[in-house]
């Protein structure tokens, strides 16, 4: 007997008999990548760069509430997603699947998308920006916010963290100190597959800032296992937060090696990007802590589950962001607030720290290295279609009218 189409199962699986006339039913996609330049150009050991490509997503319900999502990205990951890519899924796959479907069911929405695709190929970052919108979208239709939908807000204020290049010693210790002038009391040092270089420049840092500013090192999986431990043996005066994903994503058995044998804390970034890969890692000990990020797990029920199991395993987690714009750092703000377990510092507070500019009509508070949790039902941002416009390279604007039509 021949199989059914993936997408006729989908359809039959997203039938919207049951939400037909339901508040949340979903009426209205829109998605655009946008491009944000950004104030000075980022850099690590994955390159340099002077843009940032976000996507950015709006479902609308019958009832005329809106919920708002993005997909961040910085580099490529290994999923194999760019924002190109990202947009194209929104605008041609699963935003259709979205027209007429009850909004308020955000667990049935996200496990029959995900069911699109194996655990190997699930387009998280394309996962992201929909699980932030529909959680925005019924969050505002209460009238609570999305840290109240998540169980509640445990705090309101967010030490931040922020990260910085090295490429010299006095651009270095110059960033530092300036950072370290705002408030910032932990920096995070962007290494280089020159791992002697970094060495230099971490105790430049150090000595410069002075006791009161913690500081980690990433590298973005550019060390082998032996520079690493040479890295953490000579920065051991530094008392290192972390060394965050010191080498290649899928080397288990050193990321569990340098563990085993570093002073300081290692830090799984890349090598966990679902749930399952949290598991694996707890199991080998690979990790003292897990890097959360909304954007590269598909957003906050699987970030929520990654916490979970690093909580079960005996490993602490750390929140970072992937430079995200205004909804995608509302939505971090809004995670954080309801899991105290992701620790002391936030990766990010706002997109003004790092962008020229933002898509979002409110402006986070960020003052003394803080970040005040957004007010308001949702994730209390709405989009400045203006700014949108202005930034904007694709657009797509999709409605059940125009799919009847169709």
């Amino acid at each position: 007997m021949a199989r059914p189409h993936w997408r006729n199962v989908l359809m039959a699986d997203f039938s919207p008999a049951s939400a037909h006339g339901a508040p949340l039913t979903i009426v209205r996609v829109g998605a655009w990548k946008v491009r944000m330049p950004y104030i000075a150009p980022m850099q690590s050991s994955r390159g340099r760069l002077e843009v940032g490509e976000k996507v950015l997503l709006r479902l609308t319900a019958l009832d005329g509430t809106v919920g708002l999502g993005e997909a961040s990205i910085i580099f490529p990951a290994r999923d194999g997603e760019c924002a190109d890519s990202v947009f194209r899924r929104l605008a041609e796959v699963t935003g259709p699947l979205l027209l007429g479907q009850d909004g308020a069911r955000i667990v049935t929405i996200l496990q029959t998308l995900a069911g699109l695709s194996s655990e190997r190929h699930a387009f998280p970052t394309s996962l992201c920006a929909i699980d932030l919108a529909l959680h925005d979208l019924k969050a505002r239709h209460l009238g609570i916010s999305v840290a109240d939908l998540l169980g509640g807000a445990t705090r309101d204020r967010f030490a931040l963290s922020r990260s910085m290049a090295m490429p010299d010693e006095r651009t270095a210790v110059q960033s530092a100190c300036a950072l370290a002038g705002m408030g910032y009391r932990l920096l995070t040092l962007k290494g280089s597959a020159d791992w002697r270089h970094d060495i230099r420049m971490a105790r430049a840092v150090q000595r410069a800032v002075g006791a009161g500013v913690r500081i980690e090192i990433d590298p973005n999986q550019a060390w082998h296992c032996k520079a690493a431990l040479a890295v953490d043996a000579a920065l051991q005066e530094c008392e290192l937060e972390c060394i965050e994903q010191p080498c290649a994503w899928w080397d288990i058995e050193a990321m569990q090696l340098i563990t085993e044998r570093a002073h300081a804390p290692i830090a799984a970034d890349e090598s966990v990007l679902s749930p399952a890969d949290a598991m694996r890692v707890v199991r080998a000990r690979a990790a003292d802590i897990i890097t959360v990020k909304l954007a590269k797990s598909g957003g906050l029920r699987a970030s929520s589950a990654i916490v979970a199991i690093a909580e079960a395993g005996g490993l602490q987690c750390n929140l970072g962001s992937k430079h995200t714009l205004g909804v995608g750092s509302a939505a971090l703000l809004h995670f954080a607030a309801a899991h105290p377990a992701v620790g002391e510092f936030v990766g990010y507070g706002s997109a003004l720290e790092r962008f020229v500019g933002d898509v979002v009509n409110e402006t986070i508070d960020i003052s003394d290295g803080q970040a005040r949790l957004p007010p308001g039902p949702g994730f209390g941002v709405t989009l400045n279609d203006e700014a949108v416009a202005r930034f904007a390279l694709a657009s797509a604007d999709l409605s059940a009218e125009r799919a009847r039509a169709r």
